[in-house]
């Protein structure tokens, strides 16, 4: 499938790519574009409601995990459909890394792929998902955990992977999907709430022998000591 890049596009991505650049930028986006945040913040997540809540209020969790999964396949399959060439691999006078380093294509360069993997923009659409996903169970993280996929997809156009229609797809394909995935999350996290996990107990009942007799020692309903 062929794909024209509107003239708005082009623009915003050369404005963004190729003229608001800072050397503090460049140091900063290579390491918001990696996804490896996202599984960073997921952990944490996962390691506080297993310290405060148990492991059944993790349910909701397993929803974003699955939405992420949809997602990334999703985004697979309109690449493949669309087959948009990246700016790094169209644009003339594009800022990319090569191995680490930053470096530029001359003003005569000439496209060097007939098909790509630009549009949607994956990156765009997972972030969206976990931000919104996680801002519907967690109030505490409104509206702040947005700063997440918009940083994310500024990252891949300034990177020179993705056009500002890569990253709009995206956000727009991510919301979506949080929307579909939302109800079977609300419905596992409802489940949790009145079915708490029983705290985890590291020593078990037993029974202590005294004069007057056995007590047995639980946490739960300790007995009185029996008569002789």
């Amino acid at each position: 499938m062929s794909f024209t890049t509107p003239v708005w596009d082009m623009a915003a991505f050369v404005w963004i790519n190729q003229t608001a650049r800072h050397e503090v930028l460049d140091a900063v986006m290579p390491v918001i574009s990696q996804q490896v945040w996202l599984w960073l913040l997921l952990a944490a997540m996962v390691t506080m409601i297993l310290v405060r809540a148990g492991a059944r209020r993790l349910l909701p969790l397993l929803c974003i995990l699955l939405a992420v999964g949809v997602a990334d396949l999703s985004t697979s399959m309109l690449k493949d459909a669309f087959g948009r060439v990246r700016p790094l691999n169209a644009v003339a006078e594009t800022h990319h890394l090569d191995e680490g380093r930053w470096n530029q294509h001359p003003a005569t360069f000439l496209q060097t792929k007939e098909r790509g993997s630009s549009f949607p923009s994956a990156h765009a659409a997972n972030s969206m998902v976990v931000a919104v996903l996680l801002m519907a169970y967690r109030r505490e993280l409104r509206p702040w955990m947005l700063l997440l996929p918009l940083l994310v997809g500024y990252s891949r156009v300034y990177l020179g992977k993705h056009y500002p229609s890569d990253v709009l797809a995206g956000w727009l394909l991510g919301l979506a999907l949080a929307m579909a995935f939302l109800p079977l999350g609300i419905r596992l996290r409802a489940w949790a709430l009145r079915n708490p996990a029983r705290p985890l107990r590291l020593f078990p009942a037993r029974a202590v022998h005294t004069v007057s007799g056995p007590i047995a020692l639980s946490p739960q309903s300790p007995s009185k000591p029996q008569s002789a």
